[in-house]
């Protein structure tokens, strides 16, 4: 009796032994949700991050779906841009997840306190001494939890910022996220003024709106005038093709460009010779009459809509 006993343990340990190892591996990180808006607060490398996700209401877990990040500009919140952004408006007519995380809040040289994503450009406008955090890590972190969450097609992940998290896109985002499909930057300066190093081998395209009523720019300049939208009056202007050409080399094409203009609403320059094997394409899109604000179609007079510019552009992307 004994005997058999232990032979029916035996056996029954080497079945669940071998259920274990049929078994999907289980995500240590997930998140619960629900169709629509999920809000959440998460410590993640020692800050509590908050970010807010739609599920698009046809969604079903039964296909692979893109994912898209919208950053806030400063003093902004992913809330903010949840509501006037209109990429959850987007997500739900094509059936991808849209994420709007918000940055952490720092005290800035002139005494303001307020969310600011850590840009290169961050550092002179904090007292010295200021730990600026890594939102790289947290991005990736961010969209590591959607790929555990969701059935997440991860050859088509895209992020797009406003102003600050504009800046934030082509400063951090382009040379240090290569598994990020394609970038955008809307009304977060032209081009950029230094070249940051690419790492890894892949260069991703990336798309760039700006405005010629732009009063940040302005200040850049040092001139309260209306900028150029012709291709040629852009690089006869020395502070924008320097900051194009800037951002071509940083992209590895060429400063050849394609013009294609909608005048009076605004032209496209389309810089696509690439000079390195991994690079893509660089689009400069200048605005007319488009202040610093991020385009969705009522506040600025010529109706531009960014979301309707960047999906269809974003969809041209998949690894």
């Amino acid at each position: 009796m004994r005997t058999y006993i232990l032979l029916l343990l035996a056996i029954l340990m080497f079945a669940c032994s071998e259920d274990i190892e049929e078994m999907e591996p289980i995500p240590l990180n997930t998140l619960e949700w629900q169709t629509g808006r999920n809000d959440y607060n998460m410590e993640i490398n020692g800050d509590v991050r908050n970010f807010i996700i739609n599920v698009p209401a046809s969604y079903d877990g039964s296909l692979n779906v893109p994912l898209v990040l919208m950053l806030h500009g400063s003093s902004g919140n992913g809330e903010k841009f949840y509501n006037i952004s209109r990429w959850v408006e987007k997500g739900e007519a094509e059936n991808f997840i849209a994420v709007f995380p918000t940055a952490l809040k720092y005290r800035l040289l002139d005494g303001k306190n307020i969310t600011k994503w850590g840009s290169a450009g961050l550092v002179k406008d904090v007292p010295e001494g200021t730990v600026i955090k890594d939102d790289v890590v947290f991005l990736r972190e961010l969209i590591d939890l959607c790929k555990n969450t969701f059935m997440i097609d991860g050859r088509r992940v895209y992020i797009s910022g406003f102003s600050n998290g504009g800046g934030f896109v082509k400063s951090k985002v382009v040379p240090m996220m290569g598994d990020v499909i394609a970038a955008a930057n809307s009304t977060g300066g032209v081009g950029i003024p230094t070249i940051e190093p690419i790492e890894g081998n892949r260069n991703m395209p990336f798309f760039n709106i700006s405005g010629t009523m732009d009063d940040r720019i302005w200040e850049a300049i040092g001139e309260p005038k209306e900028l150029p939208i012709q291709a040629e009056d852009i690089v006869a202007h020395d502070f924008l093709w320097s900051s194009l050409k800037n951002m071509c080399l940083m992209l590895g094409v060429d400063s050849t460009y394609t013009e294609q203009p909608n005048i009076p609403a605004y032209n496209l320059m389309i810089f696509d010779q690439t000079l390195e094997p991994e690079a893509s394409q660089y689009i400069f899109m200048m605005v007319k009459e488009l202040e610093h604000r991020y385009p969705n179609g009522g506040n600025n007079p010529r109706g531009v809509v960014a979301v309707d510019v960047l999906w269809p552009w974003f969809q041209q992307y998949s690894l």
